[in-house]
């Protein structure tokens, strides 16, 4: 506990010396945190150490950060304006689709969005469009936010639990709209800067009759700094044990976090019969309430057939099955993806795109140095599969991005969407959405490897 106390007080003085700056608001972001290290990996010469010694004498050399500050890369373009960046997408004759369960959306930049659905002719050569719907035209009116030229910061929208910069494209004169007679179906589309992101359709939403608001992802906005989500750094404070052991945490730590009642914040009640009040500011941890002996376990709102669904999902004996096209995929969670066409005489052609193989993925986040926070809130997470059948092309295994990611749209367990992309040959990105992805969200690793049990999920839904 000493420890703690200590630190606290240190880091408190280091951000006051460090940080000369004013406070406009409550700000909750977490600025500096301890990790338990090694050594050869975590220590960087130069840096100011200092001996810490907790109550049951345990001790530890800490090494204390340079207070670090959001920087972009330096190839990073800020002459570059919003408009000329999207402007290029137009020229290039770019779109962009989104694979919904019925419906296909397409933004073809600076020209048009439509909306369809296709099925194929007896042959399953010829394509045959069944529904189309045009949601708007661009036209020389449509780019009305250039932008930051002035030097105005650009307006942001609350998206995936973020304010983000955005530059919208407004797009009118679609389809006439059947519920407003006279009324031509208009779409805003939003581009947002995602690193290592290809230009991507992540949400469409009818936001009233007739009204379409298009989000898109895309790298290509990350030129312009002001686009760029600006993310408050985090400071780590490395500690290690003096006895040489890596990653050794005091046994105060350990015991705190195990504690069934946290009640650092808790005030005393006034008489031995006034109740405790609820804990504020500190929540309990997960361990704490999953042991508390009063607490009733809280029943699954999911009918008798939706909790088979998701029992069998997520333990791989139902893979899930969709796509438009061509190309149908297969998705058995956490297991494999594979993508197949049948012929009308039944036969099929089946490619294996990857396998889940855990001990591999986590391999590859440490060699490419992606590990996430797991104590944020997270609109997604991505999952490597490897070890696909060999490309012809490449000579190598296939392999596959899975990201899941949280769906508010449908709010039927058993509805999933499925999106592919090969941004290089043979190496693919499947995103699949769905509501029940968002309480797997809540439970990751550092590996962004969900860990709640499916009656947990069951239970929680």
């Amino acid at each position: 506990m000493m420890l703690q106390l200590t630190l606290f007080i240190i880091v408190s003085v280091f951000v006051q010396e460090s940080i000369a700056q004013t406070f406009d608001a409550f700000d909750d972001s977490i600025f500096f945190d301890v990790v338990w290290g090694d050594p050869k990996v975590d220590f960087k010469d130069g840096r100011m150490e200092i001996v810490m010694r907790t109550e049951n004498s345990e001790e530890y050399i800490c090494q204390l950060p340079q207070p670090s500050v959001f920087q972009l890369p330096n190839h990073v373009d800020v002459e570059t304006s919003a408009f000329d960046i999207i402007s290029k997408l137009e020229t290039d004759k770019a779109c962009s689709y989104r694979v919904d369960s019925y419906w296909i959306y397409e933004v073809c930049h600076g020209r048009h969005v439509k909306q369809f659905h296709e099925e194929r002719d007896a042959s399953n050569k010829k394509v045959l469009v069944k529904q189309a719907f045009f949601l708007g035209y661009s036209n020389e009116e449509s780019y009305l936010t250039d932008d930051t030229r002035s030097g105005a910061p650009p307006p942001t929208l609350n998206h995936a639990g973020a304010l983000r910069p955005y530059f919208s494209v407004v797009y009118k004169g679609g389809t006439e709209c059947d519920l407003i007679p006279g009324f031509m179906r208009q779409t805003t589309v939003y581009y947002m800067c995602m690193p290592d992101f290809q230009t991507s359709v992540v949400s469409v939403k009818e936001i009233s009759t007739c009204k379409y608001q298009i989000i898109i992802y895309t790298s290509l906005l990350c030129q312009n700094k002001l686009y760029r989500l600006k993310e408050d750094p985090i400071n780590h404070i490395y500690c290690l044990s003096t006895d040489g052991s890596k990653w050794k945490r005091p046994i105060g730590y350990d015991v705190l976090s195990q504690a069934k009642d946290d009640t650092l914040f808790q005030a005393k009640p006034e008489s031995k019969k006034a109740p405790l009040p609820e804990p504020v500011l500190v929540k309990k941890h997960p361990k704490s309430q999953q042991n508390t002996p009063n607490a009733e376990p809280k029943k699954s709102q999911l009918t008798f057939p939706e909790k088979t669904f998701v029992k069998r999902f997520l333990t791989a004996e139902k893979c899930v099955i969709g796509g438009v096209g061509w190309w149908k995929y297969e998705y058995c969670y956490q297991k494999s993806l594979k993508q197949f066409h049948k012929e009308r005489n039944g036969v099929k052609t089946e490619i294996l795109l990857g396998i889940w193989d855990e001990p591999r993925h986590i391999e590859y986040l440490k060699d490419t140095g992606k590990l996430i926070d797991p104590s944020k809130k997270r609109a997604f997470i991505d999952l490597h599969y490897f070890m696909g059948d060999i490309c012809d092309e490449t000579g190598l295994p296939r392999q596959v991005t899975v990201r899941m990611k949280c769906g508010h749209q449908d709010n039927n367990v058993q509805a999933l969407t499925m999106f592919m992309e090969e941004p290089k040959m043979c190496v693919y990105k499947f995103t699949t959405e769905s509501v029940l992805f968002c309480k797997i969200l809540e439970d990751v690793n550092e590996y962004g490897v969900p860990q709640a049990s499916v009656d947990n999920i069951i239970n929680s839904i």
